[in-house]
């Protein structure tokens, strides 16, 4: 009996200790803030698993209850376990990336929590418990986000938008919606059983309730704050319905009246000038005045090409990366080269798991809501805050994804709703096995969660930490750092794409460096394509490793190679224009002008209104000659003030046409004549042009601009006059 007490306090110290990840945030580890909360939360969840199945072989007492809500987890995880096996990188649908940690992985790991807490956490009072954990650590998240408002901590994103421990202002507004909603169900109740202690909660929860609701709003995380309206306005109208004439469906009512009269009064105001400075309210107002953001509607126009064609099963978790680059939408070129979700639930669903994952996933919101509408579950009151919570997180995810931290408390939400809804359920069987076997059973699980623990964590975080130490400089000198990035590349873990992709960034480095001998940058670089090539084959639909193994045989002067590289990722990514742009210079580097020029048209073409591809195709036009052609494109660029870009002006400068680069300046001085750098790069071209009088003017121009300026003007004006020496 002692040793199934401490066994059943592991579960319950580690259920308990969960809520506080949130605050964890491991500097050591490469992406800190998210590495540090995902390995602490997958240990924390082997260990009480572990605890959990000696006590459950032994004792009926705690085995889950059958319900409809494990059953659709189970099948959930089970099916994307077939999609991710099957999809188009398993290795990373299986264990995802440090950026993410997220992938089958993590799923398995979620529905242990589910397990364990549904059946620890048995009683209201255990639940109200670690509710109310959690409440005071979103307090104590709150009151660190308050501080870098303030701006006594940094803001660890940069910016404005407040991120407290999270790294992301997106992450923590989902977090800070999720308690406000539990906030005000535990006040909601206190209010109706506990009459005579009504003010002394609506302090307590009240001051909780509103600072969560402070922070959120200054996370400026659009799809949290509507989230977070719309679910309140909607558990309004249910309490109005539920009881149309009590006092319950006057103050429902009066907080629909609030939010109506909040959203008229916002939409009359948006233009303001106030209202643009506080950037909450300015990305509400972009909201209003342009709907959906391009980048979102694109990426799902993509993800819905990618689903027809994988629609059963989809591309495996973690691989919307690879439908992106097939089917990358050019308009994208204003955004982030390499999206890696679609920034929506359903979509992102569809992808990772085709129609039956997605069906399997929102399941998990059907008996959700099926569980809170159980007759005889929940009061009213609760029914609409629950239905409210679900509703506003829903609509959040949307426009995004989840993460760890709001895994953390939607898993809590589902165990405490069947823990709620199917209290007289049967248990699920696990055979019948003696009390007196519990030392035993405790043992071998003692063993099978250390191998599993270890299994999961240790090449996971021993290749993080070889990782840093790779791209850290080292009193050993390079060859040092080429040992560590070999060592993470062969730990075949959780990190082989940062790895590699870090070891490949690290070699362009090591090729510019000085006091690094030939050999040692030739094996560095070496090592770092033979890696790169391991992830080429273990990634085969990603445009990514090809197009990086391009550039860095483009920038080591092997271009032939680095062509190869270039045109496998063009073959996977056909209307990618950064991967146009680099095949055009390794064109021109192999002396292909023709062939360069080609490229830069394909990439002008595909978005005329890219200036980027302007420039490149303007450049390539000069550099093969075709003057007339060059000068159309050029009076679009000088009309907009846009033709003073340092590839055309090299383009030019390569032909000797000084006097090209003459007027595109002038005619740039004449609409921006502050602009004291451009003075400078005209008096370079009248130089080389052989006017030293009018470079001399310009200089002494750039003086009366700038006077700052005037000791490097004097200094450039000795030159001229001494012919350049």
């Amino acid at each position: 009996m002692t040793l199934e007490k401490a066994l059943r306090y592991v579960c319950l110290a580690g259920i308990f200790i969960l809520p506080f990840i949130v605050l964890y945030v491991s500097k050591s580890l490469f992406f800190p803030f998210i590495t540090g909360k995902n390995f602490a939360f997958r240990i924390i969840v082997e260990i009480i698993s572990g605890a959990w199945l000696a006590l459950a072989l032994v004792n009926s007492a705690y085995r889950p209850k059958r319900t409809w809500l494990l059953y659709a987890f189970a099948a959930f995880v089970a099916i994307m376990f077939v999609a991710d096996i099957s999809g188009v990188y398993p290795h990373k649908s299986i264990w995802s990336n440090y950026e993410r940690m997220d992938g089958w992985i993590t799923l398995i790991h979620l529905l242990a929590y589910f397990i364990v807490a549904q059946s620890l956490l048995n009683t209201e009072k255990l639940w109200k418990q670690w509710w109310h954990t959690s409440l005071s650590v979103s307090g104590l998240v709150g009151i660190y986000a308050l501080f870098q408002l303030m701006g006594f901590i940094t803001i660890n994103q940069g910016g404005i938008r407040l991120d407290a421990t999270f790294g992301n202002s997106t992450y923590l507004g989902v977090y800070m919606l999720f308690h406000v909603f539990i906030a005000a169900l535990y006040l909601s109740r206190a209010w109706v059983e506990e009459p005579n202690k009504r003010f002394q909660y609506a302090s307590l929860y009240g001051a909780l309730i509103a600072l969560d609701t402070f922070v959120l709003f200054f996370t400026s995380t659009r799809g949290a704050i509507l989230g977070l309206l719309g679910g309140a306005a909607l558990s309004a109208c249910i309490l109005i319905a539920l009881a149309p004439r009590s006092r319950v469906a006057w103050r429902a009512g009066s907080v629909i009246a609030a939010c109506i009269v909040l959203a008229g009064a916002f939409w009359m105001v948006r233009n303001e000038a106030w209202v643009q400075r506080i950037e909450p309210l300015h990305r509400l107002a972009s909201i209003a005045d342009e709907g959906v953001p391009g980048a979102r509607r694109m990426n799902w126009g993509m993800a819905w090409q990618g689903f027809q064609e994988r629609p059963l099963l989809g591309w495996g978790q973690e691989n919307y990366a690879a439908v992106f680059d097939k089917y990358y939408n050019p308009e994208m070129y204003g955004q982030e080269p390499w999206f890696d979700r679609v920034h929506d639930i359903i979509f992102d669903w569809l992808i990772a798991g085709g129609i039956l994952g997605l069906v399997a996933y929102l399941s998990l919101f059907l008996f959700s809501f099926a569980a809170i509408w159980r007759r005889g579950v929940f009061p009213s009151y609760e029914r609409a805050l629950l239905t409210g919570l679900l509703a506003g997180y829903f609509f959040y995810l949307i426009f995004t994804f989840d993460n760890i931290t709001s895994y953390l408390v939607f898993i809590a939400l589902l165990a405490y709703l069947a823990f709620h809804a199917y209290k007289d359920a049967r248990s699920v069987p696990l055979g019948n096995v003696s009390q007196q076997s519990l030392p035993y059973i405790s043992a071998a699980v003692t063993v099978l969660v250390w191998g599993s623990a270890w299994y999961v964590n240790a090449n996971a975080i021993a290749q993080n930490h070889a990782i840093i130490q790779g791209i850290s400089p080292q009193q050993g000198g390079v060859m040092k750092n080429l040992a560590y990035l070999n060592t993470a590349v062969a730990y075949n873990s959780v990190g082989n794409q940062e790895a590699r992709e870090q070891f490949s960034q690290a070699a362009i480095s090591i090729a510019d460096a000085q006091g690094v001998t030939d050999d040692q940058k030739k094996q560095f670089i070496n090592d770092s394509v033979a890696a790169m090539h391991v992830q080429e084959k273990d990634a085969p639909y990603y445009a990514r490793f090809p197009f990086f193994l391009g550039i860095l045989f483009d920038h080591v002067g092997a271009y032939d190679q680095a062509n190869t590289a270039l045109q496998m990722a063009h073959k996977l990514s056909p209307g990618k224009q950064a991967i146009l742009f680099e095949m055009g210079l390794n064109a021109l580097a192999r002396n292909q002008a023709d062939e360069a020029l080609g490229y830069f048209k394909q990439a002008y073409d595909s978005a005329p209104e890219f200036d980027d591809g302007r420039a490149y195709y303007t450049a390539a036009l000069i550099r093969a000659g075709k003057e007339a052609d060059a000068d159309t494109m050029l009076q679009t660029l000088m009309a907009a003030n846009k033709a003073t870009d340092a590839r055309i002006a090299s383009a030019y400068a390569a032909r000797g046409r000084y006097d090209k680069i003459i007027t595109i300046w002038k005619a740039h001085l004449q609409k921006t004549p502050s602009d004291v750098e451009a003075r400078f790069v005209l008096a370079g071209a009248y130089y080389s042009a052989g006017d030293k009088a009018d470079a001399i003017q310009a200089l002494e121009d750039a003086k009366k601009e700038s006077p700052a300026s005037a000791a490097q003007a004097d200094q450039l004006i000795e030159q001229v006059k001494n012919g350049g020496k």
